[in-house]
């Protein structure tokens, strides 16, 4: 079972990997017996029927349930074509990537950045790929050049394929998209196509695939708002809506939270998912 939960929280997992933590009726697939509450099963079976020599049913066996904590990958997706509000983007968009780095080798998340490049056809980039290394991150932050389009599909597209190849690779990963953006696009990936139609496809398509994403607007309040489609893209996706203003390690530690269901358990600190 995939870990549905992130950093700093606690899945519930079925592999023998983690601390027992509670027990359940066995599956037959499973292997991993919790012999404790199998004998307490057994023993009130026998006392409720009269008594008797301990023998274990297979109607007794209890199965073990293990915690653990689950890592982040997350791909930013900055938006470093021109405007009024790129200096503020960039740097907003570092320190958060340098604050995630900052303690990923407790917490083993894994952090990449892609950005868009100027060229005959204009794309998106691979600027920094997942990476724990927080001094290879700042060498490659500080590199990222300004650009005058914006193909927001293609960069959709390739953070798709690096979360994609990121599930495969680290099992118990939770994927994570930031798209950091004014939902502005005007490059598409096939010629003569609509980029906001593009964008609604790949939308879809991460919705379906489970990937939580977090659409952070630039130019909200400014004046193409009305024409940014970064609502939509957190609707699609079924993802959350941010203001860059808002923007920081705790909201999007937050906004995981809240889209995975994560409640709190009282006094501890701890954060435990239901499933």
């Amino acid at each position: 079972m995939r870990a549905a939960t992130g950093k700093r929280l606690e899945a519930v997992v079925t592999h023998k990997r983690g601390k027992y933590s509670r027990h359940r009726l066995r599956k037959q697939s499973s292997s991993d017996v919790a012999i404790d509450a199998t004998l307490r099963a057994a023993a009130t079976r026998i006392a409720a029927g009269g008594g008797g020599p301990l023998r274990v049913a297979p109607e007794d066996l209890r199965q073990k349930i293990r915690r653990h904590r689950s890592p982040y990958t997350l791909v930013f997706i900055v938006d470093n074509s021109w405007s009024i509000h790129v200096e503020r983007t960039l740097e907003t968009a570092k320190g958060v990537v340098l604050a995630l780095l900052q303690d990923a080798r407790t917490h083993r998340d894994r952090v990449a950045l892609i950005a868009f490049r100027h060229s005959r056809r204009p794309d998106a980039t691979l600027c920094l790929a997942p990476t724990r290394s927080y001094s290879s991150a700042a060498r490659r932050l500080a590199r990222i050049p300004l650009t005058g389009s914006t193909p927001l599909p293609d960069g959709l597209r390739k953070a798709y394929r690096v979360l994609h190849q990121s599930r495969i690779q680290y099992r118990n990963a939770v994927p994570v998209l930031v798209v950091i953006s004014d939902g502005l696009p005007n490059v598409s990936i096939r010629p003569q196509s609509d980029p906001y139609e593009e964008i609604r496809s790949i939308c879809k398509q991460l919705r379906r695939e489970g990937i939580f994403t977090i659409v952070v607007d630039t130019e909200a309040g400014g004046r193409d708002g009305d024409r940014s489609n970064c609502r939509e893209m957190a609707s699609l996706t079924d993802g959350s809506y941010l203001k860059l203003s808002e923007l920081s390690l705790e909201a999007i530690e937050a906004a995981v939270a809240s889209q995975l269901g994560v409640v709190s358990s009282p006094g501890s600190g701890a954060k435990m998912v239901s499933v």
